[in-house]
């Protein structure tokens, strides 16, 4: 997974208070490019919708704890 990147959307409709949804973009080893959303529920701690690869739920979760939108003790997927 190479040139990993993130992205809020923030002005999605949802409350903010129960989900964050994330974009992502990725290069793969075939050097194609990959992206989708991310649904992380705050209340649940950890990601619903589709199963994703773990690095890149891992490379969320830690983008979002840099953020600030989740604690440091509540991630999970």
């Amino acid at each position: 997974m190479r040139n990993l990147n993130f992205g809020f959307f923030d002005d999605c409709g949802l409350q903010k208070e129960s989900r964050i949804l994330i974009f992502y973009s990725f290069e793969n080893d075939d050097r194609l490019t990959r992206s989708g959303i991310l649904h992380y529920h705050l209340g649940e701690g950890r990601f619903v919708g589709p199963r994703h690869y773990p690095e890149l739920q891992s490379a969320a979760l830690q983008f979002l704890s840099q953020a600030g939108r989740i604690p440091t003790q509540t991630q999970g997927a």
